[in-house]
């Protein structure tokens, strides 16, 4: 029902040249789908970037280019819905209560495994706390909330017992880091 890939040879979302490889790489994965693609990320900067690099090739090529703020969650998903080949760029909100119904969602790339910024005031609260409390704020906190939203990007894809697929993690990190294998455990 789904196919997992994850690309050893891309450099890790930390590493020089990210942009530029994951890029084309998405690019090449698009033009191979029959339906249509959510490119999820955690970073607005690295999503808007992405649009922009893909968009004349893609546009070229008749594909509906969608990004999460040029409208409402439902207006996208509408459109997303009628178009024959669409690429929605999404963040956050688009990594858990979306359903596209129909089959029509055929590939889910997730850019990067979704750690919180780690210098976002409440991410820093709440790891002084834990660490006050004499814990590891980030396997207490990181990692476990990281591990959920992974699951919750990977379940776009299979909703019902027809939907099939491809999700593809641009990460390698899960193959490179101790913590790697609590992200595919959770996989179904």
């Amino acid at each position: 029902q789904a196919l997992f890939l994850v690309p050893k040879d891309l450099p890790s979302p930390l590493e020089e040249g990210f942009l530029e490889r994951s890029s084309a790489f998405i690019l090449n994965a698009v033009r191979q789908q029959p339906g249509g693609v959510f490119v999820l990320s955690t970073s607005f900067s690295y999503l808007n970037k992405v649009y922009q690099r893909l968009k004349p090739a893609l546009e070229r090529e008749r594909f509906t280019l969608l990004k999460q703020g040029q409208h409402n969650k439902g207006e996208l998903i509408r459109a997303f819905s009628a178009a024959k080949k669409a690429v929605l760029f999404a963040t956050d909100s688009f990594w858990e209560g979306v359903d596209v119904q129909g089959g029509i969602l055929k590939l889910v790339i997730i850019a990067r495994l979704p750690f919180k910024v780690p210098d976002e005031p409440l991410v820093q609260a709440m790891a002084e706390k834990i660490q006050r409390e004499g814990g590891d704020p980030f396997l207490e906190d990181s990692l476990p909330d990281a591990v959920v939203k992974f699951k919750q990007g990977f379940g776009r894809l299979i909703r019902r017992k027809t939907d099939k697929g491809c999700v593809i993690c641009l990460d390698k990190r899960i193959f490179t880091k101790p913590y790697g294998k609590y992200f595919l455990s959770a996989l179904p």
